[in-house]
């Protein structure tokens, strides 16, 4: 495959497959969201960084003025179990107005939980992009 092929799809990944994440944040409500995890998948972290790389991209493409903070804590001793897995939501006076834990949890599951969460409306399809 190309690289403009595999820009492509990768695109199309972001704006138009990944349903659950094509929503307009009301951001007269939230300023950011902030996920903090550790870098390495073992203590029940992998479905953060799954969520990170599956989900975020299009949060981030359908609402560009929303900061997205990630902190990934390089964490190279594995019995030492203490990094927190939280998502956190933020507002516009920068208080935290509800966490997720994540630690545990599957990718799919830590987004219902977001949308249970936030105030958003779904993208209309015919407003999707498609590349």
């Amino acid at each position: 495959m190309s690289s403009v092929a595999k820009q492509l799809k990768y695109l199309n990944r972001i704006s138009f497959t990944t349903k659950e994440a094509q929503i307009l944040i009301n951001p007269s409500k939230y300023a950011g969201i902030k996920l903090t995890f550790q870098a390495q998948n073992h203590n029940g972290h992998m479905g953060a960084r799954k969520f990170w790389r599956q989900y975020l991209p299009t949060l981030q493409f359908y609402n560009p003025g929303l900061k997205i903070d990630v902190v990934r804590i390089d964490n190279k001793d594995t019995k030492r179990a203490g990094v927190p897995c939280i998502l956190e939501i933020v507002s516009k006076e920068d208080k935290v107005l509800d966490q997720i834990d994540m630690k545990n949890k599957k990718d799919d599951t830590i987004m219902n939980d977001l949308l249970q969460r936030l105030d958003f409306e779904p993208i209309p399809e015919e407003s999707l992009i498609k590349v």
